[in-house]
């Protein structure tokens, strides 16, 4: 039946599926999807996890992570979330659950997987799924339909197990009432904030304190291993004859009408009466009469912009009788989008619902979608074709060039029969590598891991392709500590300062608990400061707290008014105090008992099927057969 999608089927799909498939399987990792190549890494109850697999879900995740962190990871941080056993992990949950489910006969159909796929937006075309643009969207992503397909029948196969496993879940509305009244209580603390800074000019670091700390501390001070490079960078910048021709842009642009669609955009002015947070249901339908009225005036005639100026509570159109522009079907609230899109030009509707409040809209012009024309878009065509073709000619060439290096026996060699002037970088660390090579870090992986004298394969840079020859390797070693006497120094100040601010921290906390903060701090000439009144949902206490500290100045009440122990963050230490507390309004519970309920049913279910996952783990024969 998939192959139904396949044969009737850009790409913002990578966002797409980070958003809402792969994210998951980022915690689950990818499924076990079958190999010629049937090298077994892993066995569960006697099922093969194969390596190819595991490669596959290792690349998605990085493909993940690098989306997360805008195409380039922090150094450092795949080692320190350990990814390789990360994949692994996921692997081995998938497989507990196939079997699991099999056993429970939990099944998910074609037309099950079928209809998710269908109802994707990234798939369609004008309201339609495009098998075309579904498989140029996969292909972005570096998927087939068939691997696609298995991670979304994993993912629904998962969200059966957890649905019978927490069918016999329940939340009373006790809990959720309980759970209202602690998220929505609110508390102000009043806080004194010395930074360690501001103690570093009582430092006194002598020549004895700085070789102490030197000699103690010696291991800190190691240089990073360095590399010297001799290059050939074969840039895309420098393909002269990428040239395109009028008939190849013509059947790009017939190939990939869709591309230049302009989506239909509405202009449109609205008049909005914003529902508080937790109003009840009495004050909705005030808000909602009001509407009406306003509604009735403007079919009376009078005029929409000068109603909006009187009374729209949306601050930022109703200077301009309500003016919200163009706009296209995405971009505003579905409720709202949905009455723009079915009215007339001229037109103004009845009140409208929207979390908002209510909307009173007038639609004024209609600018209808289209195809832009060959002639708009043939610029952007002829360089986008170049820049295809410039890619294709620097990879052959750089093929030819490496083929003809190993056949002459050096890079140099080569340079010198093609009169080429090879370039060299300076000794250079995996932290600060130069321009031309980036920050790639497996790239410079690959790099450092090559001996002096020894030939890189072909490398991909940002600019083109790059042919490497390892000149020269420094080892780490321990500077002397006249060489690194400055940041011994700067080290040592900065430490000492941090010490002595966190004394000065405890024993204002110890006097603010004898005799007031106010009293404390205004006896060291220090500023008192406050949050002022904050949500528990309010993970940073309006911007003014780290999360941690906020967290620990939650626990405060007026039976414990000072915490324990100064609260620290980085350079910073807090010492808090309670001010005052406000219950929750119990009036605003209808409004977000249901959204609570299902939130704190989530919870149960989630916590649930981890627990099940864990016991799992524990009664199943998993054996590794290869290293990772």
């Amino acid at each position: 039946m998939l192959s139904t999608i396949r044969k009737s089927t850009g790409s913002w799909l990578i966002k797409f599926i980070l958003g809402i498939i792969v994210i998951v399987f980022v915690f689950w990792g990818v499924g076990s999807f079958r190999s010629q190549r049937l090298n077994v890494l892993t066995k569960v109850n006697g099922e093969d996890i194969l390596m190819e697999s595991y490669r596959l879900a290792h690349a998605n995740m990085l493909d993940s992570y690098k989306q997360m962190f805008g195409g380039q990871i922090p150094e450092g941080f795949l080692d320190r979330i350990d990814i390789k056993q990360q994949v692994l992990n996921g692997l081995i949950n998938e497989t507990l659950i196939r079997q699991a489910a099999g056993e429970m006969g939990i099944l998910v159909s074609d037309k099950e997987v079928q209809n998710i796929i269908l109802d994707i937006p990234a798939f369609e075309h004008n309201g339609v799924f495009d098998q075309g643009l579904y498989e140029r969207s996969l292909r972005g992503a570096r998927l087939t339909p068939v691997v696609f397909e298995a991670q979304v029948r994993q993912r629904l196969l998962t969200d059966k197990l957890k649905a019978l496993l927490g069918s016999g879940l329940a939340v009373t509305e006790a809990e959720a009432n309980e759970h209202y009244m602690f998220e929505n209580e609110e508390v102000n603390l009043a806080y004194v904030l010395i930074n360690a800074s501001e103690c570093e000019k009582e430092v006194n670091a002598t020549k004895q304190d700085t070789t102490l700390w030197y000699e103690s501390r010696g291991e800190n001070y190691m240089t990073e291993p360095q590399t010297k490079l001799r290059y050939l960078a074969l840039k895309e910048s420098d393909v002269d004859d990428a040239n395109v021709t009028d008939l190849e842009i013509d059947a790009y642009y017939k190939d990939h009408r869709n591309e230049y669609e302009v989506k239909e955009r509405r202009r449109a002015r609205h008049i909005l009466l914003k529902i508080s947070e937790g109003a009840d249901e009495d004050s909705i339908e005030k808000i909602q009469k009001k509407a009406e009225k306003i509604r009735d005036r403007i079919d009376n005639g009078e005029d929409f912009a000068k109603l909006a100026k009187e009374n729209s509570d949306d601050a930022g159109s109703a200077e301009n009788g309500g003016e919200l522009g163009f706009f296209s079907k995405g971009m505003m609230v579905k409720p709202f989008e949905e009455a723009v899109f079915s009215m007339k030009e001229g037109e103004v509707s009845k009140p409208v619902p929207t979390r908002f409040g209510w909307h009173i809209i007038e639609l004024e012009e209609i600018d209808p979608g289209r195809v832009k024309s060959l002639a708009e878009v043939k610029i952007s065509i002829a360089t986008k074709l170049k820049g295809q073709r410039a890619k294709n000619m620097i990879w052959d060439r750089a093929n030819e060039a490496y083929d003809e290096i190993i056949q002459l026996g050096s890079l140099s060699a080569y340079a010198e029969q093609h009169e080429i002037e090879l370039k060299t970088t300076e000794l250079f660390s995996q932290k600060k590598p130069p321009a031309v090579i980036g920050g790639d870090p497996e790239l410079l992986k690959t790099l450092f891991a090559l001996n002096s004298g020894e030939l890189s394969s072909l490398l991909q840079i940002h600019q083109g392709i790059l042919i490497a020859e390892v000149l020269d390797k420094k080892a780490p070693y321990l500077p002397s500590l006249e060489e690194a006497k400055e940041q011994v120094k700067k080290d040592y100040v900065r430490e000492k300062a941090k010490e002595l601010c966190r004394l000065k921290a405890q024993k204002l906390l110890k006097a603010a608990k004898k005799q007031g903060l106010e009293a404390a701090a205004k006896d060291k000439g220090l500023t008192i400061q406050q949050t002022g009144l904050f949500k528990r949902t309010d993970k940073t206490a309006k911007g003014k707290l780290p999360p941690a500290v906020a967290q620990a100045g939650l626990s405060l009440c007026e039976g414990k008014a000072y915490p324990d122990e100064v609260d620290e963050s980085g350079n910073n230490f807090y010492i808090l105090a309670f001010k005052e507390k406000k219950d929750a309004d119990i009036a605003g519970f209808p409004a977000q008992k249901d959204a609570i309920t299902k939130r704190i049913l989530d919870q149960k279910q989630q916590t649930l099927f981890e627990d099940w996952l864990k016991h799992q783990w524990e009664r199943a024969s998993i054996k590794q057969i290869a290293n990772i």
